[in-house]
């Protein structure tokens, strides 16, 4: 069996069972469909598995904002990663709303030193309790 062979089997067949099985916790099927397979096999299936990993979105940043994705991440409903300038933003928008700092640090994911970077020097500097 050719390599495409192999991958488009373990894609039909070998990965959506073992994603079940891996969900379910389910370690004899897991050890059922791994255990024939040679190292061409698992490196075949290693590539079918990756492919099916979502990517998240990525862009250069060329500061332009898309400001549907700077109000889901200030809402906590974005997942993908945001540019520099959808980045600041985010906490500008946050901030507005009276976030607090730990609030936009944890949802943005961003540092307490790059809030009041951006927040600029009139903001307190300290850390609020949670």
């Amino acid at each position: 069996m050719n390599l495409d062979d192999l991958a488009d089997f373990h894609a039909g067949y070998t990965a959506p069972y073992l994603a079940w099985a891996v969900a379910h916790h389910d370690r004899e099927l897991i050890a059922e469909l791994l255990e024939p397979l040679d190292i061409i096999s698992l490196r075949a299936l290693a590539v079918v598995l990756a492919a099916q990993v979502p990517r998240p979105r990525t862009r250069p940043d060329d500061g332009v904002i898309d400001e549907v994705a700077v109000r889901r991440a200030a809402a906590g409903e974005h997942r993908g990663p945001l540019t520099r300038a959808e980045r600041i933003e985010a906490v500008l928008l946050m901030h507005q709303q009276g976030a607090r700092r730990d609030l936009i640090s944890r949802r943005l994911g961003v540092s307490w030193a790059t809030i009041g970077r951006i927040l600029g020097p009139g903001e307190p500097r300290r850390r609020e309790s949670a």
